[in-house]
């Protein structure tokens, strides 16, 4: 029997005065798998990407604006009229509010179709659905599909279509199920190269920026799921339940081979949350690259290990395509690590960004404030160690103003204090009872950051020259080109309101 399905990913949420913690526009690559794969088990399945279908319509929502196409300006098309079921994507916390308010649309206009919400499990903007379920099931959900659901896609399927029976599959929840979800893995599984045929390329590459750095023509990648560290501040531990799994290395260049092929692109970058766990993987990964000239260059934009990356096979990454390399110390403080539940090898840091430079690898180290139990040594610390870092010659620095996401240990210990419960819950949330404190220490890192790379020589000269003529090789670059972009499309709502008043 073919379901006629449609997958929704909502629109992306801009927090208003801050394009350090929001408004990256992340792809809905676990979506785009779920397309490929469900059509491989016959399913009619459409797509409706309301931020990349349209990323130039902003709508002010308060204190934070929503980027791309209402779900209204759909509910009279046949991709929805004609739906048997739907299939969201929590992409991010940043859009729980608007999720559900697309539920009660759905359910207001097709009250016969069921609603299932699909956790964004592969990244750490993301949250864990057992922890809002209430949220979800009265604005009308059906049901919540924990982790992935390639392994029990029949008895899913029976769910969606209001045929499933007991016992609930284990990986769902439902307004009857009283289990605990598990999220299932399976070792060795081949995802399908996700269904890019169906989302708007050109909304995304047609942008001056993106989650990596900005090429004209790119897609991301995922060559592992999960990760095995247990961060107190990071959702991944529960959605992945502390399980990594990694692609085969000639599936991953298949995969890379393939889209460049379809799709007519070099540039990828790998989305993974961890991706070089097992470093010999992505060292064969760069073997097989070269001994089949793929030709292509790749950008670890999500972050990884340093230590998984051996320092003497830098130059084989380089000559593999790689360009750029984000890691997260996260701290300074060895003491605070510690409480966080993360190793670092702080001299390994400095001797990785130090060959990576000399290697023609950019480098991003990613910082975090405000975590409960930092103490102003741990933070003194940690500008000490960024300061390292630069001399050694890293390209840019990300800090972060810590945020509870539903389902870290921070969010279930409530240790960390939010103004109100509508607070936009971003990479730096301005509702934190104590944003202050933390934006100033953000601000601090941030300023020993371009302090050193002025004293560095002419590096950060070259960066503001590429981020001007729109050829960046970081994400710092991205920025002034993002923050044009978004005040432009600021512009030209405040002009529609004003005229729409006045008419």
């Amino acid at each position: 029997m073919t379901m006629k399905l449609t997958l929704i990913s909502p629109r992306l949420a801009v927090q208003k005065g801050d394009f350090l913690g929001s408004g990256v526009p992340y792809w809905p690559i676990e979506l785009a798998t779920l397309a490929a794969y469900a059509r491989e088990q016959g399913e009619d399945v459409s797509l409706v990407d309301l931020f990349g279908n349209n990323p130039r319509r902003l709508s002010d929502v308060g204190d934070y604006y929503l980027q791309g196409e209402s779900i209204d300006n759909y509910l009279n098309m046949d991709v929805l009229r004609q739906a048997e079921a739907f299939v969201l994507y929590a992409i991010s916390y940043m859009s729980h509010r608007e999720l559900l308010l697309i539920v009660a649309r759905l359910k207001h206009a097709f009250p016969h179709a069921r609603v299932a919400i699909l956790e964004n499990s592969q990244a750490v903007t993301a949250y864990s659905l057992q922890r809002v379920a209430s949220d979800y099931f009265n604005s009308g959900a059906d049901l919540l599909i924990c982790g992935e659901p390639y392994f029990n896609w029949d008895a899913i399927k029976l769910q969606l279509v209001g045929q499933g029976m007991n016992p609930i599959p284990r990986n769902l929840i439902t307004r009857e199920s009283s289990h605990m979800p598990e999220r299932i893995t399976l070792k060795d599984m081949r995802y399908p190269i996700p269904a890019w045929d169906i989302i708007n390329l050109p909304g995304y590459w047609n942008l001056p920026y993106s989650h990596g750095p900005k090429t004209p023509k790119f897609l991301p990648i995922l060559t592992s799921r999960g990760c095995p560290y247990s961060c107190d501040f990071c959702v991944v531990p529960e959605t992945n339940e502390n399980h990594w799994r990694g692609n085969d290395p000639e599936q991953v260049v298949d995969e890379i081979i393939t889209l460049r092929e379809r799709f007519g692109v070099h540039d990828f970058q790998v989305e993974d949350l961890n991706p070089t766990v097992q470093y010999q993987r992505w060292e064969k990964i760069c073997e097989l690259l070269i001994e089949r000239k793929a030709n292509i260059r790749f950008y670890f934009v999500s972050g990884t290990k340093a230590e998984t990356i051996h320092i003497d096979k830098i130059p084989l990454f380089t000559k593999a395509g790689c360009r750029y390399i984000s890691i997260s110390p996260e701290s300074g403080s060895k003491d605070l690590m510690q409480v966080i539940g993360k190793r670092f090898n702080y001299s390994h840091g400095i001797e990785l960004i130090s060959a990576c430079r000399a290697n023609g690898i950019r480098t991003q180290a990613c910082f975090l404030v405000g975590h409960p139990n930092e103490t102003e040594k741990d933070f003194e610390v940690s500008n000490d160690y960024l300061s390292r870092l630069v001399k050694a010659g890293l390209d840019e620095v990300a800090v972060f103003v810590l945020a509870p996401f539903a389902g870290s240990q921070l969010h279930a210990r409530s240790s960390i204090s939010l103004n109100d419960k509508t607070t936009l819950i971003s990479f730096s949330p301005k509702g934190r009872t104590d944003y202050k404190t933390f934006a100033r220490r953000r601000k601090m890192l941030i300023r020993t950051f371009f302090v050193q790379k002025l004293k560095s020589g002419f590096g950060l000269w070259f960066q503001g020259l590429r981020a001007i003529i729109g050829t960046p090789e970081t994400k710092m670059e991205n920025l002034p080109r993002r923050i044009v972009f978004i005040y432009w499309q600021i512009l030209r709502l405040v002009i529609a309101q004003k005229l729409g008043r006045k008419s």
